[in-house]
């Protein structure tokens, strides 16, 4: 029985981990570096660089990737598409996500990133955005740690899906056309 729950122990750690360092992470951020802070053009605000590429600042998302939307109160909206996007990926989850260790690592960040900015838009809002990336060619949207969480998360289950499909196709082929037998 409990190498049966043992995948779910993994993703609720991964999940309360995701979630903790996300609050934590926003929490420092709301303490040392004040709103606004973005440009780097207000010497009153300035935001921190790392390594000339990687800038800490404190901005508010009210919309939704981008900031999509956030000219418009959609923050009712968002909250409401997150926990029913989390409802049923959670319903219509494949074995895949329940069995393989992987898939709960997975599960774990993509539901603790999403718990993390919805905490944001209950309680502050917006979200909190604060890490910002410069590159040569491109400057991307300031995002936070929920928001890695949830592209991980979402990553990692897209590369053990393709894996899992061809481990599978290759099965197939090695029994003739035939499902394998089942594991017991």
């Amino acid at each position: 029985m409990f190498a049966r729950l043992r995948p779910y122990l993994s993703f609720w750690t991964v999940c309360v981990v995701a979630l903790a360092t996300d609050i934590a992470s926003k929490l420092l951020v709301v303490r040392f570096i004040p709103f606004g802070t973005y440009f780097g053009d207000d010497p009153a605000r300035p935001p921190i660089v790392l390594f000339d590429r990687l800038w800490l600042v404190h901005v508010g998302n009210q919309g939704a990737a981008w900031g999509l939307g956030a000219e418009h109160d959609v923050r009712p909206f968002l909250i409401f598409l997150a926990l029913a996007v989390l409802a049923l990926v959670w319903r219509w989850r494949q074995p895949l996500l329940r069995e393989l260790q992987g898939g709960q690592l997975a599960f774990g960040l993509f539901v603790g990133g999403t718990l993390g900015n919805v905490r944001d838009r209950l309680f502050g809002g917006h979200v909190i955005d604060f890490i910002d990336v410069h590159l040569p060619f491109y400057r991307f949207p300031a995002f936070n740690v929920a928001d890695s969480c949830i592209c991980v998360g979402v990553g990692l289950y897209i590369v053990i899906s393709y894996r899992h499909d061809r481990l599978r196709r290759e099965a197939i082929v090695s029994h003739g056309g035939e499902d394998p037998p089942p594991r017991t």
